[in-house]
C-alpha cells in the first residue's frame, strides 16, 4: 500500500486491487489478470502474499521501459538465488512476486495466460523443450507465463539495486490465531547472485 501511495504521489493514476486469495495456482493469476485488465488499467502490479516490495519500487518499475519489469527477490534454501533466471544477459524467467505487467503484453499473448501444467528442460541455459498437460502439483505458471512472452518477443526488464524481502513461514503456530505465534522468516538477501 505504500508503494502504491507513493506512486499516486507523484501522479499515477491507481485504478483498484484484484484479490483472490480464494483460488489456487494458476487461476488466481488468471483471474487477477482478467479484473484487472477490465478497469482499463495500463500496467498490473503482481504483488504476492509473501513478498515485501521495497520502497519506491512501484515508482521504479513503471519508469523501466520493458514491457515485463520485476524487483528481484531470493528464494530456495540454501544456498539462496535470486528468483529471476539470468542468461546471457537477459531475464528468461521470473517469479511474480513483485512484477509489473503492460497492458499490450496480455493483449499479445494467447489465454491462458497462466498455466502450472508444464514441464520443461533447459539445454545451454535456455528452455529447450516445454510440454504442457503434464500433470504437475505446484507452481510453473510464473515460467510458462515468461516463455510465452519471450516467444512473443517481449523482453523482461529488472529494477537494478533493488530487492524484495521474502517471508518464508517455518513453523506454524496456534490455529486460529495471528498473534505472532507463527515463526516467520524474511529471505532479505540472495547468496547466489543469479541462476547461472
Amino acid at each position: 500500500m505504500t508503494a502504491i501511495a507513493e506512486a499516486v504521489a507523484v501522479g499515477h493514476e491507481f485504478c483498484g486491487w484484484s484479490l483472490t486469495h480464494d483460488l489456487p495456482i494458476p487461476d488466481c493469476h488468471e483471474k487477477a489478470a482478467e479484473l484487472g485488465l477490465a478497469t482499463g488499467a495500463e500496467a498490473l502490479w503482481f504483488v504476492e502474499e509473501d513478498v515485501i516490495p521495497p520502497a519506491g519500487a512501484l515508482c521504479a518499475l513503471l519508469e523501466r521501459p520493458e514491457p515485463i519489469s520485476i524487483v528481484d527477490y531470493p528464494v530456495g534454501e540454501e544456498p539462496t538465488v535470486n528468483c529471476a533466471y539470468h542468461f546471457a544477459g537477459e531475464i528468461h524467467w521470473c517469479g511474480l512476486g513483485c512484477t509489473l505487467i503492460r497492458r499490450e503484453v496480455f493483449d499479445q499473448l494467447p489465454r491462458p495466460w497462466f498455466r502450472s501444467d508444464i514441464t520443461f528442460t533447459l539445454k545451454g541455459g535456455q528452455i529447450a523443450d516445454l510440454w504442457l498437460d503434464r500433470p504437475k502439483p505446484y507452481g510453473g505458471q510464473d515460467i510458462y507465463f515468461c516463455w510465452t512472452a519471450r516467444q512473443a518477443g517481449i523482453a523482461i526488464g529488472e529494477v537494478p539495486g533493488l530487492l524484495c524481502d521474502h517471508a518464508r513461514l517455518r513453523e506454524l503456530g496456534a490455529s486460529h490465531v495471528n498473534a505472532g505465534q507463527h515463526r516467520i522468516e524474511l529471505l532479505t538477501a540472495a547468496n547466489v547472485e543469479h541462476w547461472v
